[in-house]
């Protein structure tokens, strides 16, 4: 039988949260169990329930903060989004995110990213004059997430997010992506695949990929680590190399890759300005016939036949728009209430385009 007592606590505590009996912080653990009458460990349970709805932030010996609601805020018609800029009209994921804030008669402030200011002022995302959040990178950090809900500012991400629970959030999934690409290229008999890639912040989706990488390749008995390419972030190589950081990253990788002992036979590329690169200086260097002689798979928001670009054996086609129109639903239907919705986590399967 189901032990619902931590689950009607949780109820319980809620309820007092909306009479306002616990506001800004619930009391620590000990207080709660005593004002309740239950143990401690069924208030820590109740109350992870309630971390998992997003009702509450715990921020670990600091207690539980409490999420807010939109009681009370001025509201300003404007949407502010993290992480993307205009770059000469070409942006179309901010286009998509303008045209559907438009859709509800909402403008939108461009905020751009910044890691250090994320880490050490989470405050100034709380002052901005605006009626929601758009996150579209990885700066939404715990303590971002714990003063938005303070001051009851709804917000939502178009990437995972690991280390806070109840977060609203659509992504990619991309670990069953790679498993199944890999599993595309097995067939057409090859077992050295090498995967080229940025280093990535996002640590829990990075180890989630590499679970996957190093399971086919043990499998296969090949060595992950030669085949495994990630010399930089891209913000790194960016700062290094400038505009054309991507070509630059595509031809060094393919040059380390090749000049291997064992080099790869078959290539997955997470982007598709450094895979035209990469196929461009593998031309030169084995003088192949791609995709044939050498079949590469890259990550690509662009659908277009695969003819338009000839030395691809296939895409992994991300649906950013589609993923944008669903965060922005979310996020209205979030700032169109006055109370706690529960959390939309959302992972979008990746279609596969081959020749």
């Amino acid at each position: 039988m189901i032990n619902r007592k931590y689950i009607d606590l949780a109820e319980l505590i809620e309820s007092d949260i909306e009479t306002k009996k616990w506001q800004r912080q619930l009391p620590g653990v000990h207080a709660l169990a005593k004002h309740y009458s239950v143990a401690p460990a069924t208030v820590s349970k109740a109350v992870r329930v309630l971390s998992k709805k997003g009702r509450v932030t715990i921020q670990g010996t600091k207690g539980a903060f409490i999420s807010n609601t939109l009681h009370n805020r001025p509201r300003y018609g404007v949407i502010g989004e993290v992480g993307l800029m205009h770059r000469h009209g070409e942006n179309m994921e901010l286009q998509k995110i303008e045209s559907e804030a438009a859709r509800q008669k909402f403008g939108i402030l461009t905020i751009g990213t910044s890691i250090e200011l994320a880490n050490a002022s989470p405050n100034f995302y709380a002052q901005l004059p605006v009626d929601g959040l758009i996150f579209t990178n990885s700066i939404l950090r715990k303590s971002i997430v714990s003063v938005l809900r303070e001051i009851g500012i709804p917000f939502v991400s178009t990437n995972r997010i690991f280390e806070t629970e109840g977060v609203d959030w659509v992504d990619y999934d991309t670990p069953r992506a790679l498993k199944e690409t890999l599993m595309l290229l097995s067939a057409k008999g090859h077992k050295h695949i090498a995967l080229v890639g940025f280093k990535q912040t996002f640590t829990e989706l990075l180890n989630e990929l590499k679970n996957v990488y190093n399971k086919f390749c043990n499998e296969k008995g090949v060595n992950p680590k030669t085949l495994w390419y990630e010399n930089a972030t891209n913000t790194e190589f960016w700062y290094m190399h400038g505009e054309n950081y991507c070509k630059v990253y595509g031809s060094q990788s393919c040059e380390t890759l090749m000049n291997q002992k064992q080099p790869p036979t078959a290539a997955i590329i997470l982007a598709e300005s450094i895979a035209e690169s990469f196929c461009e200086t593998l031309i030169s260097l084995k003088k192949l016939n791609l995709p044939k002689d050498f079949p590469v798979i890259t990550l690509s928001q662009n659908d277009s036949p695969l003819n338009h670009t000839p030395f691809f054996y296939g895409k992994i086609i991300l649906p950013s728009m589609e993923r944008t129109v669903k965060a922005m639903g979310i996020l209205f239907e979030k700032i169109n209430t006055d109370r706690t919705l529960p959390p939309v986590q959302m992972l979008l399967q990746l279609k596969i385009a081959t020749e």
